[in-house]
């Protein structure tokens, strides 16, 4: 049976599996089924956030793995994570599907996110027009024209309202053949490109 179910999970002909090989879009469904398992580097948070230098016994300043924040303190990627030796991510900014305390707070299956995600599918968005930052539940952010901002918020209510049809009417609504979620996947696929 596990065999059976596996093969028509990675059936690419089933619709659900259309676009399992996009990255971009694979890194989107999870922020939207994980948030607000969010993490951010110093770069993605508003706030006092703390360096990511710590002092060795000798006193000088060494530099460990890169520090995340969760909106309330410091988090570190798990050692078992494929991301922890990672040294140059692309976005600052990952979703996570644990959280652990031992030594440390650790997450476990992180994935790095773009800000597309984080304007999609993250908390309430406050854009302030004057410095081009926008504020996602009052912690994470991120740098854009105010337009730009304004646009994918716009986008993100528009796309609400596009779910909640479906679960409201799921016999006659289809999400293929709606403008706005093919609008929002091409969005996506842009990022895949180099």
């Amino acid at each position: 049976m596990k065999d059976k179910l596996d093969r028509w999970f990675a059936d690419a002909s089933q619709p659900f599996n259309v676009f399992s090989h996009h990255p971009s879009l694979v890194k989107a469904i999870l922020c939207a089924g994980l948030y607000p398992n969010v993490a951010a580097t110093e770069e993605g948070v508003i706030g006092p956030a703390q360096g990511s230098n710590r002092a060795s016994s000798s006193g000088i300043a060494v530099k460990e793995h890169r520090l995340w924040y969760d909106g309330r303190r410091e988090v570190h990627i798990h050692p078992s994570s494929v991301n922890y030796n990672v040294k140059e991510f692309r976005y600052p900014f990952l979703v996570f599907l644990e959280k652990v305390e031992t030594s440390k707070v650790f997450l476990r299956d992180t994935t790095i996110i773009s800000p597309y995600c984080i304007l999609l599918f993250g908390g309430p968005i406050n854009i302030q027009h004057q410095t081009g930052l926008v504020v996602i539940d009052g912690w994470l952010k991120l740098t854009a024209p105010a337009q730009t901002a304004v646009l994918f918020k716009e986008l993100r209510l528009t796309l609400h309202a596009v779910m909640k049809e479906l679960v409201r009417k799921p016999e006659v609504a289809t999400v293929s053949n709606n403008e706005v979620v093919r609008s929002i996947i091409h969005l996506l696929l842009e990022e895949d490109k180099p």
